[in-house]
């Protein structure tokens, strides 16, 4: 049987058993592969739907179909919990893309996985905390992740993510502090201020380091503390990220 969600490095390396009435279901960024099966723009989908009877939807590029701002349009209702006879599966090229939390939206839509929630908003809250540092383990640890997954399968690399400190002249610890009071004065939640210190400290040392520097492989830091903190989280994510592919691969 298909497995229900797929992290492939290429549309045609995934593994799809068509069913009578499959449809492949894509983001226009995406091009699955022509084997005969009807395949339908995301775009158009949601103009169509109530008329489609399928017994199987693929889905191509659930990373970019379904985000933060538009899981609540009624498309999203209709696929999560009133369309549950059908059989989901989803391919995409990545597990998640932005906050790791992200990652259920895969197994929420096929209904697989065992991470004990129908939501994403309750996920996204546990994510919240974590992130925060509020509390000090979650389902998305490596180890704890193992179990949620199910149902799974991946041909990707795993990722080689490395970061290095250097130390820093007095002068640029001295412009940090001020860069760090101007923050603090200017934003008042947590999210922002990390945000905006990283962007300061990025123009000033003239790099582009981000939460999502995992994905670039290794690099080399001044030693201040919001580069140790979005290094953390780096680390968090490659983490993440290669337990799905490493659970994946065993399919």
């Amino acid at each position: 049987m298909t497995p229900r969600v797929q992290f492939v490095s290429r549309p045609d390396r995934a593994k799809i058993e068509v069913l009578p009435d499959t449809y492949f279901i894509h983001h226009k960024s995406w091009t699955p592969p022509n084997i005969g099966v009807k395949r339908i723009d995301f775009e158009e989908y949601k103009k169509v739907y109530p008329n489609i009877q399928a017994n199987q939807l693929v889905f191509f590029g659930l990373n970019k179909i379904i985000t933060p701002g538009n899981r609540t349009d009624f498309v999203f209702e209709y696929l999560f919990t009133l369309s549950t006879d059908v059989r989901k599966v989803s391919v995409d090229s990545a597990p998640f893309a932005g906050e790791p939390w992200r990652l259920w939206f895969h197994y929420g839509l096929c209904r697989c996985g065992n991470f004990g929630t129908p939501y994403s908003y309750s996920i996204e809250t546990e994510w919240k905390h974590w992130f925060y540092r509020e509390i000090n383990d979650s389902r998305f640890e490596p180890n704890n992740l193992a179990i949620c997954l199910s149902d799974t399968y991946s041909d990707l690399p795993l990722l080689d993510y490395e970061a290095d400190f250097i130390d820093i002249e007095e002068e640029a610890l001295t412009w940090y502090e001020e860069a760090k009071r101007f923050t603090f004065d200017k934003y008042d939640t947590p999210k922002l201020l990390i945000q905006n210190l990283l962007k300061m400290c990025n123009a000033k040392f003239k790099l582009k380091f981000s939460m999502d520097s995992y994905l670039e492989g290794r690099h080399e830091l001044p030693d201040l503390p919001v580069y140790r903190f979005v290094d953390e989280e780096n680390r968090r994510r490659v983490g993440i990220y290669n337990k799905v592919v490493e659970v994946g691969s065993r399919s």
